[in-house]
C-alpha cells in the first residue's frame, strides 16, 4: 500500500506555533498553506524527503520558488541532507509523527502476506512442507531441555519450544547495541523495517548483513552521505558478496543479543 493512502497528523493549534506564527507574518495565509503543501509532498516521497529543486516544487504548487525557498531555509522548520543522489531536506518532527503510521503500513503489510499464506496453504493438495514467507532460519528459536519424570521414575527432555523474539526484534536488538549511529534515525531518517529485513534474509546470512551494518558504523567518512539504511545495506552487500541471490544458504550464523 502506497504511502500516499495515508493522512498525517494536523495538530489543530498548528498555526499558533512560534516557527508558523513568523511565517504568516512575513507571507501570509499564503505561506501557511505552501507550508503543509510541502509536508504533503514529504509524505508522497518514498522516504519523506524532498529534493531541493525549488523550481519544481513551486511549478507544482503553483507560487513564486522564492516563497518555497523562504519557507524550507529561512524559518528551522526543515533540515538538510547531501546524498551521492543530491541535495535533500526533510522534517524530523514530521518523521517522528509517521512512525505510528509506518508501523500500521508494516502491520497490514505483514497480516496480508500471513493471509496469502493461509490460503495457499488451504487450497493446496500438496503433502509438502511449506517454508514460512519470513524464511526466519530456526537456530533462532529457543529451545527448552527441562527434564521431566516419566511414569518410570525416567527423566527425559522435553524439547519443547518456549516463547522466543522474532528474528526482527532480534537484530532490531542488536542494531541499537552494536551499531547505534546507523540504528538513529536522525542519521538514518528511513530504518530498516520488518518487510526489508526480511528481504535482506532472502538474500544474505544473518553474519552478512551484520557485518555489513557494522561497516557502515565504522565508516564516519562515508555513512553522512546516506539517508535510507535498507538501500544502503542492500548496495553495500552487492558489492561484498555480490548480487542477491533468492534464497541463499547461511555462510554463517549470528545472534542479535
Amino acid at each position: 500500500m502506497a504511502k500516499k493512502s495515508f493522512y498525517f497528523p494536523h495538530d489543530g493549534n498548528a498555526r499558533n506555533d512560534d516557527k508558523i506564527i513568523a511565517v504568516r507574518m512575513r507571507h501570509k495565509m499564503e505561506g501557511y498553506g505552501v507550508y503543509f503543501a510541502i509536508l504533503e509532498r514529504l509524505l508522497e516521497s518514498s522516504n519523506y524527503m524532498c529534493t531541493k529543486d525549488y523550481n519544481l516544487i513551486a511549478f507544482d504548487l503553483h507560487v513564486s520558488s522564492e516563497l518555497v525557498k523562504s519557507i524550507v531555509e529561512n524559518f528551522d522548520l526543515f533540515k538538510f541532507k547531501s546524498t551521492d543522489d543530491g541535495d535533500f531536506f526533510y522534517s524530523e518532527s514530521f518523521n517522528d509523527r509517521m512512525i505510528p503510521l509506518e508501523n500500521i503500513r508494516e502491520q497490514r503489510s505483514l497480516a496480508g502476506k500471513k493471509s496469502a499464506e493461509k490460503r495457499a496453504k488451504k487450497n493446496s493438495r500438496s503433502t509438502t512442507v511449506q517454508r514460512p514467507l519470513s524464511k526466519i532460519p530456526t537456530e533462532y528459536s529457543k529451545v527448552d531441555n527441562t527434564k521431566k519424570e516419566s511414569p518410570n521414575g525416567d527423566k527425559k527432555e522435553t524439547g519443547v519450544s518456549s516463547p522466543a523474539l522474532s528474528d526482527f526484534e532480534k537484530f532490531d536488538d542488536w542494531i541499537k547495541k552494536a551499531a547505534p549511529y546507523c540504528a538513529n534515525p536522525k542519521n538514518f531518517p528511513s530504518q530498516i523495517t520488518e518487510v526489508e529485513f526480511l528481504k535482506l534474509k532472502e538474500c544474505y546470512s544473518s553474519r552478512q548483513i551484520a557485518d555489513i551494518v557494522e561497516q557502515i558504523e565504522n565508516r564516519k567518512d562515508l555513512r553522512k552521505r546516506y539517508v535510507n539504511l535498507y538501500r544502503t545495506v542492500l548496495n553495500w552487500a552487492k558489492k561484498e558478496y555480490g548480487k542477491p541471490k533468492s534464497q541463499q544458504e547461511e555462510t554463517g550464523k549470528i545472534t542479535y543479543d
